[in-house]
């Protein structure tokens, strides 16, 4: 590991420090020039909060030339990769939100929510705009996450996550437990379904297939891992990794990782390492600062 001065300062949240969020991030860029960021698909929502101006975010590197910041990121379930300006002195709480809770805290299903726009005030209103301004009189990042928790307790409905299909929360909960390795046809045979009535659902609901679901679960597994072996060894073994997370071989391992991110996996660790040495990739999203 080298002895860089940091890029970046990560701050996590503790677990369930808010209701449909899987995790809590808050970020600062310090030795930082301005630079283009590959934000990688994921199996989550990604809730971004800026501390400044905004998040310069947008589906393809071409059209990052005519977005401006956005002050909230809300982005649904991509599935290749994303990209962002990162800038000198940008900062933000990031949440990984879990697609299920989409009705609770944002009042709209996963699948309303756009892949290629990524402003989220035109979907969260006058919320959105009241929690940024708060957000950006934070002290410091630990009062930036109490503020969004306290935020998204008052906003989380109940009533409307329990108008949920059963058998829809049944299904993720198998794909994720396996990581998307569960077969799609034994996924639906266990929750009662049809494997293409469950598709539907799914459709409806996250606005993605069975499978891809769990190709985007299968996928985040191998970033996690490769993830954590850049900062404990400084090297990644992509053949373990392949092996350990459902992949054949570490061919199949990059011809995916080329399809969700358009780059070799050894194309994105060159790309993200000083990111991976500062602490970043460790919560489920892929956006941003990670």
């Amino acid at each position: 590991m080298s002895d860089h001065e940091p890029a970046w300062e990560f701050v996590q949240a503790p677990p369930r420090s808010a209701p449909g969020a899987s995790s809590m991030v808050g970020y600062r860029a310090h030795a930082l020039p301005d630079a283009l960021h590959r934000g990688l698909p994921s199996s989550r929502l990604t809730f971004i909060v800026a501390l400044d101006d905004g998040v310069e975010a947008a589906a393809t590197e071409p059209a990052l030339a005519s977005v401006h910041p956005a002050p909230i990121i809300l982005g649904g379930l991509h599935t290749t990769a994303s990209y962002v300006h990162q800038r000198p002195a940008q900062a933000g709480v990031q949440l990984a939100m879990h697609p299920l809770a989409a009705r609770a805290v944002f009042g709209i299903r996963a699948a309303e929510l756009s892949v290629t726009e990524f402003d989220g005030t035109s979907f969260l209103g006058r919320w959105g705009t009241r929690l940024h301004e708060r957000l950006t009189d934070a002290q410091d990042l630990r009062q930036a996450f109490r503020l969004v928790a306290d935020e998204l307790v008052r906003r989380y409905d109940p009533d409307v996550r329990d108008r949920l299909r059963p058998e829809v929360a049944h299904a993720w909960h198998l794909l994720e437990r396996s990581r998307g390795t569960l077969p799609v046809a034994s996924v639906a045979r266990t929750v009662g379904l049809t494997p293409r009535h469950l598709g539907t659902l799914f459709h409806r609901e996250l606005g993605r297939s069975p499978k891809a679901v769990a190709g985007l679960m299968r996928f985040e597994h191998a970033t996690k891992r490769i993830a954590n072996q850049i900062r404990t060894h400084g090297h990644a073994d992509l053949a373990g990794v392949a092996a350990d997370t459902g992949f054949s071989d570490q061919a199949h391992l990059s011809r995916e990782f080329a399809r969700y991110a358009g780059i070799s996996p050894l194309g994105w660790v060159a790309e993200e390492f000083r990111n991976l040495e500062d602490g970043g990739h460790r919560a489920a999203s892929g956006w941003a600062h990670e």
